[in-house]
């Protein structure tokens, strides 16, 4: 009966990696200030209880959680919060950043976003909201593919050589109808994009929404991610207005030189 059981709990959560399991055991754990049972747990990430109990053990063992000997309920644990701080460290930016996107909230009025990325997508990281009477929600973690983007433009532009290479050798995917999906028409464009040094996106992610979007560079002039302005099509128009690029422009540089970046001399 034990064997059977365990087989069930197995097929349940066979499409989920080991290690993706435990990294949801943490997320659940750190998302509240309250400790959690196995019972209310495994109900959260709906999962058998042995299997969670197992994935707590270990990460018990190893430090990233801990266990109330008064109430045998889980709270995540020391070697987590220093991962956290590194994390912070890492992405520090985001908070020394906030007075240079409020900033430029204000002088724009529309949505400021800050965003990383990966090879293949971009992740929003914060986002200052407009004031426009159309607001545009994003939330961070929210990604979008490279080609749909105009933050995945700048990441084509700026980034690593093989993230351009990679993107054009695959089938680019339509978020929108005016997404580019022909590698030929995106390979232009990011030429034009790393000539002006800013990119925009008119309706190619969502309809009737418009982003225009700079490069933030990290000390050793590598890309770190994208700053964003976002807003309706009616207010960030086709043709944004040069003030309002230039101050996109001016406010990622900004940034990169909290980073420890130097533009190089002309």
């Amino acid at each position: 009966m034990e064997q059977e059981t365990e087989a069930a709990e197995t097929e349940i959560d066979t499409g989920l990696p080991t290690a993706v399991i435990s990294l949801r055991i943490l997320e659940t754990l750190a998302s509240t200030n309250d400790e959690y049972g196995i019972t209310s747990l495994a109900q959260s990430l709906g999962m058998p209880k042995a299997r969670v109990h197992r994935h707590l053990t270990a990460l018990k063992n190893y430090g990233y959680v801990t266990q109330n000997p008064s109430t045998n309920r889980y709270s995540v644990g020391w070697r987590l919060y220093l991962l956290g701080q590194n994390l912070v460290k890492r992405f520090q930016v985001v908070s020394l950043s906030t007075k240079i996107r409020e900033d430029l909230r204000d002088k724009v009025g529309q949505a400021v976003v800050i965003s990383t990325y990966t090879e293949d997508e971009v992740i929003v990281l914060n986002v200052v909201l407009g004031k426009n009477p159309l607001e545009i929600l994003l939330r961070p973690g929210a990604n979008f593919t490279l080609n749909s983007a105009a933050q995945g433009k700048i990441v084509l532009a700026f980034g690593p050589e093989s993230i351009l290479k990679q993107t054009l050798g695959r089938t680019l995917l339509p978020t929108t109808s005016h997404t580019i999906t022909d590698p030929d028409r995106l390979h232009a464009e990011i030429k034009q994009v790393r000539k002006q040094g800013w990119a925009d996106a008119p309706e190619e992610l969502f309809v009737g929404v418009n982003a225009i979007a700079a490069p933030i560079f990290m000390a050793d002039g590598t890309l770190f991610g994208t700053l964003a302005v976002t807003g309706s099509i009616h207010y960030l128009p086709v043709q944004p207005a040069t003030e309002t690029v230039s101050a996109l422009r001016e406010a990622a540089a900004k940034i990169s030189t909290i980073l420890g970046y130097t533009p190089p001399s002309a």
